[in-house]
């Protein structure tokens, strides 16, 4: 079952070049930011937990981190 998770707040975060950082049950840090490439933003988003996959919409990486997270059985603690 997927918790709650205010998520407009982060994809607005996200969507001006911020990165959010996620503190799970087990201590984990998962981080959400912006792909950045020689200094410039590409218009992706990357995730730690997806290492090898990026998405142009913040939406769908927080998305797909929280849905990876919960197979995993793993809740949020805190959210920076």
């Amino acid at each position: 079952m997927m918790q709650k998770v205010p998520t407009l707040p982060l994809v607005e975060r996200l969507g001006a070049g911020q990165k959010v950082t996620l503190t799970t049950s087990n201590q984990q840090r998962v981080t959400i930011q912006p792909e950045v490439r020689d200094g410039q933003l590409t218009g992706n988003y990357l995730s730690s937990v997806l290492p090898d996959i990026r998405y142009d919409d913040p939406r769908i990486i927080l998305k797909e981190t929280l849905t990876e997270l919960d197979v995993r059985h793993v809740t949020i603690n805190n959210i920076d």
